[in-house]
């Protein structure tokens, strides 16, 4: 791979129906290279699954992030048994059998009832806990599902690449119909369009980094000092409403000598308590805000 593919990457992670004439513009390359490149990930099978679900935003759900080493004998058989705690999203495992484990629980109170079913699951020691921060809507603006949306994003679910033509078609609709929901489910954050990315089927090296901002450092500057180190190669960045000085970089190195030397140069930054990085190894998925049901009210607009 190359910081070309892991922007490539990063942009489909976000949107996976982005079209090829808006992911050349973005990458400054032509509409060829970047199907050729898609192809090859695919093929590679590093990426996989394009598919849609309605948001968290959506199903007025909360996203948590469970992480800590795991005790289990075999990790492959917490990556099986975790299909059965509900609400499970994605598992991600790196060096140590230190585990990412998130989620969507839609009741506040159900927290705990998630936090200790992974936990026990994953034979966690020391799990730290984390709500992973998602846009609010403004007040007065609360989001609504019509059932033409329910009908799109079924359709969709298995393939978010699919043609705006072909779906019009299959529902019995007109294209600008199609076009306009899902713009508005865009705009409004209703929907994500997503894969599976499978970043231990490359020979590069991927790494979650766990930063801390000190104490008495503005969180806007640290922000800038690690967007400057990393912004080429992450791919996802994880931060936590309930603990904003945390932040977990989901990203790029092409060898161990740049993963070092960058490491060593967010700790010369002086903005960060703790620099730790853990190497990824695997990723699985589940179900997780797929198998959630938005409430849906109203009358298709005309």
């Amino acid at each position: 791979m190359d910081e070309t593919d892991v922007a490539l990457c990063r942009l489909l992670v976000y949107n996976s129906r982005t079209p090829y004439s808006e992911l050349a513009k973005a990458l400054d390359t032509s509409v060829q290279n970047v199907h050729r490149r898609v192809q090859a990930l695919i093929t590679s099978g590093s990426l996989a699954n394009f598919n849609a679900a309605f948001s968290v935003l959506a199903v007025k759900g909360i996203w948590l992030m469970v992480h800590g080493r795991s005790g289990a004998p075999s990790v492959n058989k917490v990556l099986e048994d975790l299909k059965k705690v509900p609400g499970m999203d994605m598992a991600m495992i790196s060096t140590g059998k230190y585990m990412y484990l998130t989620g969507v629980v839609r009741d506040p109170n159900r927290i705990g009832e998630f936090v200790a079913s992974v936990t026990r699951t994953a034979k966690l020691s020391s799990p730290e806990i984390g709500v992973v921060q998602f846009p609010l809507p403004l007040p007065g603006n609360e989001p609504v599902v019509y059932p033409m949306d329910m009908k799109l994003v079924s359709a969709l679910s298995k393939d978010s690449r699919r043609p705006v033509t072909e779906l019009a078609e299959e529902l019995g609709v007109a294209p600008r119909t199609v076009r306009r929901h899902i713009d508005r489910l865009n705009r409004e954050m209703l929907v994500h369009f997503s894969l599976e990315l499978y970043l231990n089927r490359t020979s590069d090296l991927f790494t979650a980094l766990h930063l801390t901002v000190k104490k008495g450092q503005e969180l806007e500057k640290a922000a800038m000092a690690m967007i400057k180190q990393l912004a080429l190669r992450e791919i996802i960045t994880y931060n936590f409403g309930d603990r904003p000085e945390q932040f977990i970089v989901v990203f790029w190195s092409p060898t161990i000598g740049d993963l070092n030397e960058t490491i060593a140069d967010l700790e010369k930054s002086g903005m960060f308590e703790e620099v730790c990085p853990n190497l990824i190894l695997d990723a699985r998925y589940y179900d997780g805000v797929r198998a959630l049901t938005p409430p849906v009210r109203g009358k298709v607009p005309k």
